[in-house]
Parts: C-alpha cells; sequence; structure tokens
C-alpha cells in the first residue's frame, strides 16, 4: 500500500513539473555561442533571433545586441557596457537589448524564440521577462509578447511589426523607466494551440506609443536591457480570469442535472459548445443550432468548468460551477 501511494505522489509531482517547466529555451540569453564583440549579435545567444533583420538571416545578421560579462570588448560586458549599467538576473552573466521606439520613426527591434513545445488549446500560460531601462532615453509603457505558430520573420527590413495583438501587453500606464531595477512585464492568456514562437518588442505605431520624457539626454530613443523570459503552463487554466460573456446566457449556474446554454445574437452556421474542465480537458462539445439549447449534464463531475462558444468570428468563455 505504502508503494502504491509512493508511486501516485512521484506521479502526480512528475506531472506538475513537466506542465511547470519553462518552455523558453536559453531564457536568460546565457548560452552563446561565442562571446559579443559587436552590436546586433543576438543571433549568438542560439536559438534567439530577430525577426526583422538587415540581411536575410537569422545565424549572422541583426540589429538586436546581446552582452555578456565574458566579452573581451568593454562596451558589451556586464555590469559596465557602452549604453550603461546593469547587473544580470539572479547573478547571471548575460542580457539582451532592443530598441522598442526611435522617435516618430517605424523602427523596432524584436526579440523571437522558438519554445520547446507548441502550447495546448484552451490551456492556461502564465508569461514573465524583466526589462531595464537604458538610463540616456526616454521611457514608454508599450512592451509586450506575441505568440504565433509560425515566425514573425521579415527579410526585408526593420519596421515596426504593428500588424499583430500581443497576447502579453505591459499597462498602458505603467511607464518602464527604472534605470536601476528590472522591471517586471507578465501577464496570462489562453492558448488557442499550436503557438510555437514568441516575439518580444512594441507591437504598436509611434503614434500610439505612450513616451515619457525624462528629460535626461536629448534624443527620443526608448533602449531597454531584458533579461529571465518564461512561458509556464498554469495549472489553474484560467478560470480565475474568465469573466462570463453578456452575448451568453447560461441558466441555472450553479447547475446540477441540466442546464441551458442561451445565445442573444443567435447561432452561425459554424457555431459550436465546447466544455473544458478545470484541467483544459474537453469533456463534451456540440454544434449549436438554435438559441437556447439544453445541456445534460448530470453525469459530469462537480466542480467548474469552461462552456467555450466558438463562432466563426470569435471566441467567449464563461466559468460554470457544477454541483
Amino acid at each position: 500500500m505504502k508503494k502504491t501511494t509512493s508511486i501516485l505522489v512521484f506521479f502526480l509531482f512528475h506531472c506538475f513539473i513537466t506542465f511547470s517547466q519553462n518552455l523558453v529555451p536559453n531564457p536568460s540569453f546565457e548560452n552563446i555561442t561565442q562571446c559579443p564583440t559587436v552590436y546586433g549579435q543576438i543571433y549568438l545567444a542560439t536559438p534567439w533571433f530577430q525577426p526583422s533583420i538587415h540581411y536575410g538571416n537569422t545565424t549572422n545578421s541583426s540589429s538586436s545586441d546581446l552582452f555578456d560579462t565574458c566579452s573581451d570588448y568593454a562596451d558589451f560586458g556586464i555590469p559596465y557596457n557602452s549604453t550603461g549599467f546593469q547587473y544580470a538576473m539572479n547573478g547571471g552573466h548575460g542580457y539582451a537589448a532592443i530598441i522598442l521606439h526611435a522617435d516618430t520613426l517605424n523602427y523596432r527591434e524584436y526579440l523571437e524564440v522558438k519554445l520547446d513545445s507548441a502550447l495546448k488549446a484552451n490551456k492556461k500560460y502564465d508569461v514573465r521577462f524583466y526589462v531595464s531601462l537604458i538610463y540616456y532615453t526616454v521611457s514608454i509603457s508599450n512592451c509586450g509578447a506575441y505568440f504565433s505558430v509560425d515566425s514573425l520573420l521579415d527579410t526585408t527590413n526593420l519596421k515596426g511589426i504593428n500588424y499583430v495583438t500581443p497576447q502579453i501587453e505591459n499597462q498602458s500606464t505603467n511607464f518602464l523607466n527604472d534605470t536601476a531595477n528590472w522591471m517586471l512585464v507578465s501577464g496570462s492568456f489562453i492558448a488557442s494551440g499550436g503557438e510555437r514562437f514568441m516575439t518580444i518588442g512594441n507591437f504598436d505605431l509611434p503614434s500610439n506609443t505612450n513616451v515619457q520624457n525624462l528629460n535626461l539626454y536629448n534624443g527620443n530613443i526608448a533602449y531597454y536591457f531584458i533579461d529571465d523570459v518564461s512561458v509556464v503552463y498554469s495549472p489553474d487554466n484560467g478560470v480565475d480570469d474568465i469573466n462570463n460573456d453578456e452575448n451568453i446566457l447560461i441558466i441555472p449556474n450553479p447547475a446540477s442535472d441540466n442546464l441551458t446554454v442561451q445565445l442573444k445574437t443567435g447561432p452561425t452556421t459554424k457555431t459550436t459548445l465546447t466544455i473544458n474542465n478545470i484541467l483544459g480537458e474537453q469533456v463534451y462539445t456540440t454544434p449549436i443550432t438554435t438559441t437556447s439549447t439544453e445541456i445534460d449534464i448530470s453525469s459530469f463531475a462537480k466542480g467548474v468548468y469552461i462552456f467555450e462558444v466558438n463562432t466563426s468570428k470569435r471566441v467567449t468563455r464563461n466559468k460554470v460551477t457544477l454541483q
């Protein structure tokens, strides 16, 4: 009996570790092929690269920067370098740096990496990375992370990537203006499924970028060190972060035997209902063809479920308790 219990505990612990591991390879930019010697060498911190690059490849061309204590060139060392002074996070020896804003020009630098595994549909992921403002620049609040199935690689220019909406965004009122300490940019989101690439940067046009003038030096460039990037599966699957949609009524809630899903605007030809448990596992799915659909839930285990209504144009999620 004790042996069986021990095996079960080991299995559950192993599952927790598996789901909680950081999916970002080389998260602190410290596994490098050689020490940086010039600007624009983020590609030395494999598998990181810059998606918008100068000469059309990711192995020896970029403008995003890499710094490391191992550099024999003072400009690219840590903590002192040509752009400022900052220690690496957690006693490390490396970090990256990118320009997030450059005056009225649509010039941006980005960091992109292929995750160790693709994200799972309908599961929640916690995203964190740290930034530190380089002292001679203005500060901005626009900074986030975008997750995509395919890379955003563009070998034609260095213009801003403003045609996507990042799943993770720093709050617009939270100016990233600390030059002495590392500032956390974080958030959580429910994956659509299959996202394999993560891109960090500013995804807004210059006209939509919130700029704070620090009156330190002339110029209008927002340049930041980046370190300690993580993407981790969240066991609660986002239940606490999901608000019921006003266009969908699920009654009763809580429910025990049967419930009714009512759509105020009516279904489309491709409307479906999917029910996931708290682990993100699908337990039921059905097409919705009328404005009122009754569901038999008598066989479901008690607990919290996510009711997801998917149309051809949008996906809405509602939290429902079965008791």
